[in-house]
């Protein structure tokens, strides 16, 4: 209901929703490029979304990542401009599992899942500083005989909390997917790394229920 004007001009309400579900691959940033990531090289997942000539101008401009994914990080990754949902997704008192799939420099053991499981403290970096914080705790389900490959789902979604916590009990996370989001799974979307689906909002709804 409100006016809303930025350096002297009207703002529009952009009308649609979009949802964009796309295989994230390693090597891209799930942000919008500064000055200084174009000057280092860097690239963007926008990079490869916003090519489609489906979007409109304005829509692109009004898209955001839900949960961001490290520049070393690839998998499942929501797009969207529906801010709303967006908020519900990541705010951890939802309870949303996000699961990734880990490789470890080396086997863990079991008493090192029964810490993580319970929560670790780890060194939580925000806007320049580093404070301890201790995690809610996460699921764990070793699916390799070496003990070297894991599925962990976390709720919460803090910022590189997933190899944070590894780092905590004395390992090193040398790979990392995201293969699940609530009940929304990439091996159901039959997705190659770089690609993406338009999907419907009930299809982001129906999976990770609220």
């Amino acid at each position: 209901k409100c006016r809303v004007f930025w350096k002297g001009r009207l703002l529009q309400k952009v009308r649609g929703s979009v949802y964009i579900i796309i295989n994230k691959p390693e090597g891209y940033l799930s942000s919008r490029l500064t000055p200084n990531d174009r000057r280092l090289g860097k690239k963007s997942v926008f990079e490869l979304v916003e090519r489609d000539k489906s979007l409109g101008e304005a829509v692109k401009k009004t898209l955001f990542c839900v949960g961001r994914l490290d520049e070393d990080t690839s998998g499942l990754l929501l797009i969207t401009n529906d801010g709303r949902l967006g908020s519900r997704l990541t705010d951890p008192k939802h309870g949303v599992k996000k699961t990734y799939l880990v490789e470890l420099q080396k086997p863990v053991s079991s008493n090192a899942v029964a810490e993580l499981e319970k929560g670790v403290v780890i060194g939580l970096e925000e806007n320049g500083r580093v404070t301890s914080y201790k995690t809610k705790g996460c699921e764990i389900e070793v699916v390799a005989a070496d003990m070297k490959k894991l599925k962990v789902a976390v709720t919460e979604g803090r910022k590189r909390e997933v190899r944070r916590i590894f780092e905590a009990v004395g390992n090193k996370v040398l790979q990392l997917q995201r293969v699940a989001l609530g009940g929304l799974k990439l091996e159901d979307l039959n997705l190659k790394k770089g690609e993406y689906l338009i999907a419907d909002r009930k299809l982001i709804e129906n999976a990770t229920p609220l």
